[in-house]
């Protein structure tokens, strides 16, 4: 497994907004949109229900910066539709930078984003997985040492 991270500019909502936007029409392509109030609302649930369970805890700290939540899965799509939609959605993301790319057994995701080193924070970061045939927008932010606690997480 190998990782690479780098500083970089925010994925650009609109193009990537229009790409999915497209790329929902095509058969077997499913896509899930929550907005601010949704989010909240799953912050209330994971709150009053893991109010004794440290992880639930640690799921609230993360979810405290996430405004909205949308995620593309295009799995069920034909082969050619799966690469039609991977080239449009790779060249959508073409002007953004990689944050942390992940390759493990030949299989990438990347994660692009943008990085303030003032504040330690990720925020509206976009997760591509051509592999897994699966594209998620998180808009808000989320600190480093969070990232952290997670990452390490066995």
């Amino acid at each position: 497994m190998s990782c690479m991270g780098t500083q970089g500019k925010a994925a650009s909502k609109p193009r990537i907004s229009t790409t999915i936007s497209e790329c929902r029409q095509y058969e077997g392509a499913d896509y899930l949109k929550l907005g601010h109030f949704a989010t909240g609302a799953i912050k209330g649930v994971v709150r009053v229900a893991g109010i004794d369970d440290p992880d639930a805890r640690e799921a609230v700290g993360l979810l405290s910066g996430i405004r909205g939540l949308t995620v593309f899965s295009y799995d069920d799509c034909s082969e050619a539709d799966k690469a039609s939609i991977n080239l449009k959605l790779t060249n959508a993301l073409s002007d953004s930078e990689v944050l942390l790319e992940v390759s493990d057994s030949g299989e990438k995701v990347k994660i692009y984003g943008s990085y303030d080193e003032r504040s330690d924070k990720v925020s509206d970061f976009v997760i591509f997985a051509p592999s897994e045939s699966a594209l998620i927008c998180i808009k808000g932010s989320v600190s480093m040492e969070t990232i952290a606690k997670i990452a390490s997480d066995d």
